[in-house]
């Protein structure tokens, strides 16, 4: 196992040091980078590399090595006012959080809110001692386990933070989350909390993400693994490659449902 994550990082090193991070090379020049190896191990390399959001396919046959940051949020900078207030309490008590949601996803929407709540991510077992240390600084704060406040129009109004558990920290940079773990979180408080952002502006947010190419596929299941929703974002990820006939079944079976 050790001798095949070896020969991985080694063909990644070799590769990053061939192609220019600007540029992009064919499949066929990749091949010939390395002659000793099988066509077909080169080509599952590749794959690894492109699921693992570290390299993408610039065109039919081609690669791009991904800057890394392309995962990252915009920063601290770029938070609303509100979460860099929460941002800047939390940071001094030495837990493990992140804010997500849509601070995390400037640039990908084409109307951000005035005002939202905060989506911050944090242990299981530290989530009410920072519940109490955000209500100390007279904030309206929420967990998973008040959803059901958020049926109530005079309360969700109110409300300054949503606190969710988290386990994964790999998935923020900074104390904000890459921006597939802040899709993943704010689809998760949109069809579970009722959150303030409309079903399609979360479907855009995501077809804006897809065509920028910034998605990476081991993320988001990782993202997903993390809050839950699995299967979920499985089918999200794999529906591409779904035929016609198929989607056609599946929605016939929702019109049942409703």
């Amino acid at each position: 196992m050790k001798k095949t994550s070896s020969a991985a990082k080694t063909f990644y090193k070799e590769l990053s040091a061939h192609i220019n991070v600007d540029g992009d090379l064919s499949v066929q020049k990749i091949y010939s980078l390395f002659p000793e190896k099988n066509p077909k191990t080169v080509s599952w390399r590749l794959y690894e590399l492109v699921q693992q959001g570290k390299l993408y396919k610039t065109g039919h046959g081609y690669y791009a090595l991904k800057k890394m940051n392309e995962h990252n949020a915009a920063g601290y900078d770029y938070l609303q006012k509100s979460s860099q207030q929460i941002y800047d309490i939390v940071i001094n008590y030495g837990y493990n959080f992140y804010i997500t949601g849509l601070d995390s996803l400037v640039g990908e929407m084409l109307h951000v809110p005035e005002k939202y709540p905060v989506l911050l991510v944090t242990e299981d077992s530290w989530i009410k001692e920072v519940q109490k240390i955000l209500s100390e600084n007279e904030l309206f704060i929420l967990t998973e386990k008040d959803r059901s406040i958020f049926e109530n129009d005079i309360f969700k109004n109110k409300i300054d933070v949503i606190i969710l558990g988290g386990k994964d920290f790999t998935l923020s940079s900074d104390h904000i989350a890459q921006k597939e773990k802040g899709f993943i979180d704010l689809y998760y408080a949109v069809t579970r909390m009722d959150y303030g952002i409309s079903i399609s502006e979360l479907s855009r947010i995501y077809q804006s993400m897809q065509r920028k190419n910034i998605l990476s596929t081991a993320i988001m299941q990782k993202a997903a693994k993390d809050r839950g929703v699995n299967a979920e974002i499985q089918w999200l990820l794999d529906i591409n490659k779904t035929s016609k006939k198929v989607l056609e079944f599946m929605n016939s079976q929702i019109e049942e449902i409703k």
